[in-house]
């Protein structure tokens, strides 16, 4: 929380890559109660006391596992700090995290089309799921 006022403007640029409209109110609002409720986890990545990037998940469980699963749903990395490894170093906590916490791992989803996060994802050790169907139904 001590940190939101900061991220703010990052998670507002990320939702902007998903044709998302600006909205900084609402951004704030949505991490600041995500934050409040304990609903998601943050890491950020810090240089100079600038946020260069961040990470969030969310928890969710599998009854059939009867384990915490984490879902890595945003990752972002600003413009000026791209390739220099941040969103790699974000990953790898978050892979420390979910064998910290004994989850049975991470899901991470991403557009077919997004091909520096498919590459990113590759090669840090994620796999594509050959065996399950996910859909969706909008509410």
């Amino acid at each position: 929380m001590t940190d939101l006022h900061r991220l703010v403007p990052l998670f507002d640029a990320f939702r902007q890559c998903y044709d998302k409209p600006s909205d900084l109110t609402a951004s704030t609002n949505y991490l600041a109660e995500r934050l409040k409720r304990e609903e998601s986890l943050v890491y950020i990545a810090v240089d100079n006391d600038e946020i260069a990037g961040f990470a969030q998940l969310y928890p969710t469980f599998s009854s059939t596992s009867l384990k915490k699963y984490w879902m890595l749903n945003d990752l972002y990395v600003s413009p000026n700090y791209r390739k220099q490894g941040i969103a790699k170093l974000l990953i790898n906590r978050t892979k420390q995290m979910a064998k910290d916490t004994e989850s049975m791992g991470i899901i991470i989803e991403t557009r077919i089309t997004n091909n520096s996060a498919n590459y990113l994802y590759d090669s840090v050790g994620f796999q594509k799921d050959g065996e399950h169907l996910y859909y969706f139904l909008e509410a």
